[in-house]
């Protein structure tokens, strides 16, 4: 009866699985760049000397191709602190030749939730880098991508074989050398039009988070200290319209921070460019907090003058 019993659960749940089988398989073939991120982290372990950190500004904001360093850049969108730990742990020691790592601090890096154990992400970084960020023992639907984020990836899904949408281009680093696509582009770079749109922003202090992060970098940059590696400690380019949008409490406290780090970590170096609004126009930006691929050059080359310095 049982065996019998299985045999029935299993003839009624096949469509189901295997319609999934073919929605993974899909998801796999979507243009991502965590693919090409992956591939070029595999191929060049012994070579990389320069690892980035950060969410989606240094992601933005940094193209290893414009870098004569050998370059991974593991920054990615909404990915904050504690995350940047566990991935610096893990892929430190396959990185022999590892001499530099940047960080992000941006404007209120201090007073955002961290990730957490249930990051939606973490199946990513299991599944193409092989980092376990679950902060426990990794099990086979971990490594289960369309899982992770079913809207996400589902949107992603119809736009690229059903509507065969699609402006990513993805250099063999990772990085989209064609994303531009972004609210600028759509109001045609009018800075006029661009005034008036609202956006979003961080403006809540947090006294708690704030604490709890600040120990967090804390231990990021004793760690680093510790391996003996470089830091260079990031604040990207920011729209002219997003600076006087900032709260004073929460960027004053960030800057405090940074000066402590600053007289306490004397070997690590800063690259501001956060307020610098003469080198950076409309035009370098997808939105009010992100560069596009032509303000990474630009703010890629003050990075490439720093490791220079190393």
């Amino acid at each position: 009866m049982t065996r019998k019993f299985l045999k029935y659960l299993l003839w009624f749940f096949s469509p189901v699985i295997l319609g999934y089988v073919i929605i993974e398989i899909l998801t796999l073939n979507l243009p991502l760049g965590y693919k090409y991120t992956s591939e070029y982290l595999q191929q060049n372990k012994s070579g990389i000397q320069v690892l980035i950190l950060g969410s989606s500004q240094l992601a933005n904001a940094i193209n290893p191709d414009f870098l004569s360093t050998p370059t991974l850049n593991m920054a990615s969108g909404n990915q904050h602190h504690d995350t940047d730990l566990k991935i610096l742990k893990q892929l430190q020691p396959q990185l022999p030749n590892l001499k530099t790592v940047v960080l992000e601090v941006s404007y209120s890096h201090f007073e955002l939730p961290h990730n957490g154990k249930d990051f939606w992400k973490n199946n990513v970084y299991l599944k193409y880098y092989n980092i376990n960020a679950f902060e426990r023992p990794a099990y086979f639907k971990d490594k289960l991508v369309y899982l992770s984020n079913p809207p996400f990836f589902s949107v992603k899904l119809y736009n690229h074989f059903i509507l065969n949408e699609g402006f990513e281009e993805y250099n063999n680093f990772g990085f989209d050398t064609n994303n531009y696509f972004g609210r600028f582009k759509i109001l045609a770079y009018n800075e006029s039009e661009i005034l008036k749109t609202k956006f979003k922003i961080n403006s809540i202090p947090d006294l708690k988070l704030f604490k709890n992060n600040t120990t967090l970098f804390y231990e990021i940059l004793d760690y680093l200290k510790e391996k003996e590696l470089n830091i260079i400690i990031c604040k990207a380019p920011m729209y002219k319209s997003y600076l006087p949008k900032r709260n004073s409490e929460i960027l004053k406290r960030r800057d405090s921070i940074l000066n402590i780090i600053h007289l306490n970590y004397p070997n690590i170096i800063f690259l501001d460019k956060e307020e610098d609004t003469l080198n950076y126009n409309v035009f370098d930006y997808k939105n009010q907090s992100h560069l596009n691929p032509k303000g990474a050059k630009k703010f890629t080359g003050s990075l490439s003058k720093l490791l220079d310095l190393y």
